[in-house]
């Protein structure tokens, strides 16, 4: 399956790459914790209320060690940790905490694999990605229904 993209014109007045058209992800739905516990359900021994459960705790023990200052490894998916956007203060005695750090955001690095073979890395939930236009995509199905369409109405009917 393919990730699917949408091309947009870039109309911001002021950019260096004014009108210039770039592809940008084009979403088809989102799956929730049940459905993906039920995923994993098909591919192990655990029932889906027991990987539900798992899952479910995962965010809340991944809060609490961030935290605490750790960083956290899901192994085959990649890192998180706490960083944060601070303003600048002439001297370090001048620093707040409170008062200078302005906010907190959660940092994720993607797990990667490296091929000794051609010395690139590559991100393990990219391997193997494809890109389709869903623009192209959506009017292929289109002419297909409106062809299947048009057999199922050329067919003999039988009495």
């Amino acid at each position: 399956m393919s990730v699917f993209y949408k091309l947009a014109q870039n109309s911001i007045k002021d950019s260096k790459v004014n009108g210039k058209w770039f592809a940008h992800t084009a979403i088809v739905g989102t799956v929730d914790l049940n459905y993906i516990s039920e995923l994993i359900q098909r591919n192990c021994s655990m029932k889906r209320s027991d990987v539900n459960a798992v899952l479910t705790e995962l965010p809340e023990v991944m809060r609490d060690m961030l935290q605490h200052g750790y960083r956290v490894k899901v192994n085959g998916l990649g890192a998180f940790k706490i960083g944060i956007r601070s303003k600048g203060t002439d001297s370090v005695g001048e620093f707040n905490a409170r008062e200078h750090i302005v906010n907190a955001r959660v940092v994720f690095q993607p797990e990667q694999e490296y091929d000794a073979a051609t010395g690139n890395r590559t991100k393990y939930l990219t391997r193997g990605v494809s890109f389709a236009d869903i623009n192209t995509m959506a009017a292929k199905a289109a002419l297909d229904a409106k062809e299947q369409e048009q057999q199922e109405q050329s067919e003999p009917v039988e009495p």
